[in-house]
């Protein structure tokens, strides 16, 4: 039954990541025809940083976030080539849902403390080690994003989708053929 609930959890988890891909790629104006893919690449991104940060590797909040994004860019150039789309139309808003939310506030609530606090003498090293700590995950996860988004861009040189074929490219890219 435990494993059932955790399945019902985690379930929940990537529909509600596939909404917030959606709704960020109807703010950007993704084209319809690439809204699925956005769906399911958030969807597919979530359940990888989720999963292995569960699993494989408590505590390791940028190395997970940064193999989702990369999960999310390595589908996206996949997809790319379906969906006719440049993949940074669709990869961007698949990632917005790993993007460290509650570490980014309480680094700025933190900030907020630090500088208005009447009695400077009042700040506590504990506090500005929290503050700064918290800032350094934030920015750290943020850079994994944009390094798991653009890496398999980069690494397949995929300037255009058009005129390319995927498969001639992973051949001569990856497996050296």
């Amino acid at each position: 039954m435990e494993v059932f609930n955790v399945l019902i959890d985690l379930s929940e988890k990537i529909f509600w990541a596939m909404w917030v891909a959606v709704g960020f790629a109807m703010l950007f104006n993704t084209p319809r025809r690439a809204m699925f893919a956005t769906a399911i690449l958030g969807g597919i991104g979530f359940t990888v940083k989720f999963v292995l940060l569960k699993t494989l590797m408590p505590n390791q909040l940028v190395v997970t976030s940064f193999l989702g994004a990369f999960t999310v860019g390595m589908l996206g150039v996949y997809c790319a080539h379906l969906v006719h789309t440049p993949p940074v139309v669709f990869t961007i808003p698949a990632v917005i849902n790993m993007i460290p939310g509650k570490f980014g506030y309480q680094f700025m609530m933190g900030l907020i403390k630090l500088v208005t606090e009447e009695d400077k003498q009042n700040i506590q090293t504990h506090d500005f080690m929290e503050t700064f700590s918290n800032g350094l995950l934030t920015t750290f996860i943020v850079m994994a994003l944009a390094l798991g988004i653009v890496a398999p861009v980069l690494l397949f040189n995929t300037k255009t989708v058009k005129n390319k074929n995927l498969n001639k490219v992973i051949k001569e890219k990856v497996l050296k053929r």
